[in-house]
């Protein structure tokens, strides 16, 4: 495991956020990401995992927001080199710890069926499929509605 410093991220890190979000099979459209961290949407918050052992760099976020009283992870990624090393993991915990400490009880996200990686990281961290939607992404991918009570037990 390569250990992190979790932080939010600002709009000094935006370069990195969007060279990251880049390497995402499924990226976020550059203007959103912008918008988010240029602009600033209390909706929505970007937690980074940054590596002080490699000149504090980007390795990884995750945006996470309210929705309907649950805290609802939007996007997760990492740079491909240092996937599988536990940074998404940590960053779903920070995203966890961040929700209890605004009070949320449940933690939500969508994942693509098809992403076997992402799903077996939220399994192990005691998610739970709530619901199967077809066609739920533009290009036809199904999505796994996914739970877990709030603090995470793993």
């Amino acid at each position: 495991m390569l250990l992190t410093d979790i932080r939010f991220c600002t709009k000094n890190d935006l370069t990195q956020v969007l060279e990251i979000d880049r390497t995402s099979p499924y990226p976020w459209p550059e203007r959103l990401v912008k918008q988010d961290l240029l602009v600033g949407d209390a909706r929505f918050s970007y937690l980074g995992a940054f590596a002080p052992a490699v000149n504090d760099k980007l390795l990884g976020y995750a945006v996470w927001g309210d929705d309907k009283g649950k805290a609802l992870l939007m996007n997760l990624v990492v740079l491909p080199e240092y996937q599988r090393r536990g940074i998404g993991a940590q960053l779903v915990v920070a995203v966890a710890e961040c929700g209890i400490n605004l009070g949320f009880s449940t933690l939500i996200l969508r994942a693509r069926a098809s992403n076997f990686a992402a799903l077996s990281l939220y399994y192990g961290l005691g998610f739970k499929i709530d619901e199967t939607q077809n066609n739920f992404y533009s290009n036809g991918d199904v999505a796994q509605h996914m739970s877990v009570k709030l603090p995470l037990k793993f």
